[in-house]
Formats: structure tokens, C-alpha cells, sequence
């Protein structure tokens, strides 16, 4: 079962205009006299993950000289797109512009061009945005980023590179918060987060390879906690608490005669109890103080229905999302570049995969970009790939674990490479498998923990 959310236009656009572009592009078309910024994020988090583009989730496939702290990916799949940043330049030449990144809870992994890293933020500081530049490192054409630096954009020069493009790895801690569940028409999908999910589609394959039917919505609504009433002191407990604490009346000093005379006479019964001529105590059964775990918070479903068209082929998909995301204002090079990612990553026939558009408000505030002097036109656009949200994800974990302790050898070395690129989502499972009577069962599933661990 595949779950996609996809950017779509025409009859059930995923992807709102207003949700991702800096002013209305309907409203004003920029002209070739105005520098257009294209910030440009593909995410991708695991459903029981804590961070968006986690260094465990994937490696890295960039140029060597983009000096990463993630793991290289080895020579088979060093080809294959990873989800990055991408910061374009379009427009007349401008000298002097500054441009700063921050990532309040989070780190950054690799960028380029080089730049400078100052706690909690990176800056490209004084670049020129020029027409005509000698490029510091040139990629192999047959990298899946070398399209950019062929791209009609402005190169960006500092003290000692030049690029047409900035380039950025950043791990961000984030909680999904999404469930999905089946339902008769399509699914229903919770949504946990304070922010909404924009134009949500859902993609499931069909009986036939590499063909999907379609459940498309505009948006899920975040979810917001109700703030409990707080109740009206009574009007009576001033005067009493003054009168009660006042040290110099009759009550307070008698209180404080007994509390003296009760700690003598602990202290006297202490003493006989250690000498053995009194009994000793035993303690008294109390109740626990502990507070009750509040009860999971209910979030309303929403209901996605399939769409009333045939299923759709993935070069169908590609073509409608490069239609989307032109609509967008992202130019070819940008579309290109996301359009890669969402081909490796979101099109996956082995689990149900989600992608959604997120909140602009919600980027702004886990990702802020500043461009000084501010931009004619400035574009963001971040797409989110969550994968095991498959609800029928459980069944296939444990068919994966049966195959553990099968008497064929590459079935189980199959099953167990399967289980290790689930990682978080079979951990439960996992851990249940450690007691299973089939030793061989036991001693694969230890194995593949300690390497999600």
C-alpha cells in the first residue's frame, strides 16, 4: 500500500498559491527587473521518528567537496537523490546582498557554498549576485545535481566561491503527529500538530504495477488544546489566611506549644525504641501521590475519499506535479530538483508514504530565512515526505519477522535488510521478536535493534 500526499493542480490542486509564495503571484508577476529568492526545502521524516531529514533516515549523495557530517552513501546508490535545500537567484545583477539561515532546534549536516556557522545560524555574508562568473567546482554531468549549475540563474560570489545556487542539509526536530486509518471511501488521517496540513492527496497502488488511485483534500486543520477555566478564588480566603497566619495570637502561639511538645516526645520515644523498651513502628500504608497519565488527546478524523478517476502512472504523477509546482513560481530548475527527490522517496510501492505541503507559518518559525536587502520576490516552498504511516505497515513487519527464522538463508538475509531500512517503525515489533522461541528469530531481531539503536 502506497499513501502519497502529491502536489496537484486543476480539479483537486494539493499545493494553494498563497500557502507557499511570498505575495500573490496572480496579482503580481514578476518582471525581469526584479531579483526573485527561491527557498526551496524537501523534508523527509519517519512516522515514528523525532526529526525531519534525521542523518539516520538516508545518506548523503552530494559532491565530495560539499563536506557532509552525514554517512556517503556507498558507490550502488551514490546516483540516487536525497532530499536538500535548494536557494536560488533569478534577475538583474546585485552586489552586496547577505543571507542567513537559521535553525533554532536543530543542526546543520552540509551546505554549500561554504559559509559561515555561528551557533544556531549559517551566513553567506556580502555575496554578488552576478550574470557571468567561473564556477569554483564543477560536478560530472552525470550527477543528479548538475542540472543547477547549468540552470538560468545568477551566480552566487563570495571572498573565494562562486555557485550558482546555495545548497543545505538541515536536520530539524519535529514530531509528525499523523495517523492514518482506512476507511470504506479512502482513509481518514488525525492530525496532531498545532499547525495544518495544506492540500493533502493520498496515493494508493492498485493491483497493477506502478499505478496508484487518488484521494485528494485542500487541508487538515491543526490541532489546538482547550485552555481550562480557571476558578474564582472565594472572596472570604484573604481574611481568613491573615488571621490564621497572624504569629503573635493565641491560636498560632498553642500551635507552635504542641508542634514543640510532639517533637520532644518523638525524640524521647526515638531513644526507648533503640534500647529495645519500645516496640518499633510500622509504617503506615499511604496513598500514592503520583498523578494518573492523562488519557491520549482525541483528535477529530478527517475524511479523505478516493477520487472519481482511473489510477494514475508515475510519469502521469511527475507530469501533473511539474504542472503544480510551475503554477507555483518555481522556475525548471527548482522543479527539476524537486521532482527528483519526490521520484526516489515518496513514489514507494514497499509502504504507504505521505506527503504534504507544510505550513508557511510553521517554516518561518523552525527554518527562518533572511535576505538583506530584502528581495523583490521572495518564494518559499517546503514539501514533507512522512513514510511509515502505512496502516497496514504492522502486518508486513511480521511477515518479515516470520521470515527471520526461515530455512531459507536469503530470505532471511532479505527479510532481515528489510526490517533495518524500517528501522524506528519495526522497533516495537522488534523487541517482542526477542522472546520468540525460533533462536535464529531471536538472535536476527537482536541484531537489527542494535543497529536501529
Amino acid at each position: 500500500m502506497l499513501l502519497m500526499l502529491i502536489v496537484i493542480s486543476t480539479a483537486f490542486s494539493p499545493f494553494g498559491m498563497s500557502d507557499l509564495v511570498a505575495g500573490d503571484p496572480a496579482k503580481k508577476k514578476p518582471t525581469a527587473s526584479q531579483l526573485i529568492v527561491r527557498d526551496v526545502s524537501v523534508f523527509l521524516v519517519s512516522a515514528h521518528g523525532k526529526k525531519l531529514n534525521d542523518a539516520k533516515l538516508f545518506r548523503s549523495t552530494t559532491p565530495g567537496y560539499m563536506l557532509s557530517r552525514r554517512l556517503s552513501a556507498d558507490a550502488e546508490n551514490s546516483h540516487k537523490p536525497v532530499p536538500l535545500g535548494l536557494m536560488t537567484f533569478e534577475g538583474p545583477a546585485v552586489k552586496d546582498i547577505d543571507i542567513l539561515i537559521e535553525f533554532p532546534s536543530g543542526r546543520f549536516l552540509s551546505h554549500w557554498p561554504t559559509a559561515r556557522i555561528q551557533s544556531k545560524r549559517i551566513y553567506w555574508r556580502a555575496q554578488n549576485m552576478l550574470k557571468e562568473s567561473q564556477l569554483s567546482m564543477k560536478m560530472q554531468n552525470s550527477h543528479w545535481l548538475s542540472h543547477l549549475q547549468s540552470a538560468d540563474r545568477l551566480f552566487l560570489k563570495g571572498i573565494n566561491k562562486s555557485e550558482r545556487f546555495i545548497l543545505y542539509d538541515v536536520e530539524l526536530n519535529h514530531v509528525p503527529g499523523i495517523t492514518l486509518t482506512h476507511s470504506k471511501e479512502g482513509f481518514q488521517i488525525q492530525n496532531r500538530q498545532a499547525y495544518p496540513l495544506q492540500h493533502v492527496t493520498i496515493l494508493q497502488p492498485t493491483s497493477q504495477k506502478q499505478e496508484w488511485k487518488l484521494a485528494a483534500i485542500n487541508q487538515v486543520p491543526g490541532f489546538k488544546k482547550k485552555e481550562k477555566e480557571k476558578k474564582p478564588a472565594p472572596q472570604t480566603e484573604t481574611t481568613t489566611k491573615s488571621k490564621a497566619n497572624d504569629p503573635l495570637s493565641d491560636k498560632s502561639l498553642k500551635d507552635k506549644a504542641k508542634v514543640k511538645k510532639a517533637g520532644e516526645l518523638a525524640a524521647l520515644g526515638g531513644q526507648l525504641r533503640a534500647i529495645g523498651a519500645l516496640p518499633k513502628l510500622t509504617k503506615p500504608t499511604t496513598k500514592s501521590t503520583a498523578k494518573p497519565t492523562p488519557a491520549a488527546v482525541k483528535v477529530p478524523p478527517i475524511s479523505i475519499p478516493f477520487a472519481d478517476r482511473p489510477p494514475l502512472t508515475q510519469e502521469k504523477i511527475m507530469g501533473v506535479w511539474e504542472k503544480t509546482l510551475t503554477e507555483l513560481g518555481l522556475g525548471k530548475p527548482e522543479t527539476t530538483h524537486v521532482l527528483k527527490i519526490l521520484a526516489q522517496h515518496a513514489l514507494r510501492n514497499d509502504q504507504a508514504t505521505v506527503v504534504y505541503c507544510m505550513d508557511e507559518s510553521y517554516l518561518d518559525k523552525i527554518l527562518p530565512v533572511e535576505v538583506t536587502p530584502f528581495p523583490d520576490v521572495l518564494r518559499r516552498t517546503a514539501i514533507v515526505i512522512l513514510v511509515d504511516a502505512d496502516p497496514a505497515l504492522l502486518k508486513r513487519i511480521n511477515q518479515l519477522i516470520a521470515k527471520l527464522g526461515t530455512s531459507d538463508w536469503e530470505q532471511r538475509e532479505e527479510a532481515q535488510k528489510k526490517l533495518e531500512e524500517y528501522g524506528k517503525a519495526a522497533q516495537a515489533e522488534l523487541q517482542k521478536a526477542t522472546k520468540n522461541k525460533d533462536l535464529e528469530i531471536v538472535y536476527r531481531a537482536e541484531q537489527i535493534l542494535s543497529k536501529i539503536k
